[in-house]
């Protein structure tokens, strides 16, 4: 485990404990300019070589959100091959640390080694002044969801990561909100931990929901989380339920840790997927 993954493994009592506490644990300056800088570069290589309707249409290209002052993208990316659609990153030194980096955290804290062929989504917004804001929401691999008249949308099914990775590349925010706010279901509690260049924020996708109001700076992101690796299935109503698997309560519906998620994925990309895309097509979606 590399020596910045360690600070976030669960031989750190601060961190774990805050992530335990509070469903997040921030940390300062986990990376340097350098990594910064080419991670953004690496980025937006990633998106010159990957933005093709095919990969839209396969599933390892998720559509892009682009707005004149907010623009997002997102990807599947794995160490190793996987059973699932993903996107190659070779030669992209940056983007495969920052993997890595995930995978570590991601098995210190769940206690079990990520797979090699674990995906993840590697997304990552820019945000210029008076940008869009994001709604309240769950990371996860929306199976079946609605769109609500106010802009949001109701998740009705779908695939939690445990946990999602963000690192601030760039922000010129400053004060009490410089990006992501947090909330905690169970209690009601907004938190907005800081956001500087090179700080890491880790958070509970289960316990928390978050949002990104409009900032008045610019700023940009990169997140990891993985929809493979121990994530939850999310119903909102008894109908969701997949056979046989137990559940639990939370405020917005049930949740359970014992579904096969690979096989969620390949269940929805062989059943379903193809009538979702043709949906996409049908709103003028490509990108």
């Amino acid at each position: 485990m590399s020596s910045s993954a360690a600070l976030l493994s669960p031989d750190s009592p601060r961190v774990s404990a805050q992530l335990k506490q509070e469903g997040y644990a921030y940390l300062p300056a986990v990376f340097d300019s350098t990594l910064l800088r080419a991670l953004e570069r690496e980025c937006d290589e990633m998106a010159a070589r990957h933005y093709r309707v095919e990969n839209i249409d396969r599933r390892a290209v998720y559509l892009s959100d682009q707005t004149p002052t907010r623009t997002s993208h997102a990807m599947m990316l794995s160490q190793g091959p996987s059973p699932l659609p993903t996107v190659s990153h070779e030669g992209l030194e940056a983007v495969a640390r920052f993997l890595r980096f995930h995978d570590e955290v991601l098995g210190g804290l769940l206690g079990a080694e990520v797979p090699a062929s674990s995906r993840s989504m590697l997304n990552w917004q820019t945000y210029l002044s008076g940008s869009k804001p994001v709604t309240e929401h769950f990371d996860g691999e929306y199976i079946d969801y609605r769109k609500d008249e106010d802009g949001g949308f109701t998740l009705h099914e779908g695939l939690l990561p445990r946990l999602v990775v963000i690192l601030t590349l760039s922000n010129e925010n400053q004060g009490e909100c410089q990006g992501t706010v947090l909330r905690d279901t169970l209690t009601g509690k907004e938190a907005s931990p800081p956001s500087r260049p090179g700080d890491v924020l880790v958070f509970d996708n289960v316990r928390m929901r978050h949002r990104v109001p409009t900032l008045e700076q610019p700023r940009r992101m990169a997140g990891l989380r993985s929809f493979d690796f121990q994530a939850v299935h999310f119903a909102r109503t008894e109908a969701s339920r997949r056979p046989g698997a137990n559940y639990r309560r939370m405020p917005e519906g049930l949740v359970s840790e014992d579904v096969d998620a690979v096989a969620v994925h390949q269940q929805f990309l062989r059943e379903r997927w193809a009538q979702v895309r043709e949906a996409q097509r049908a709103e003028g979606a490509l990108f």
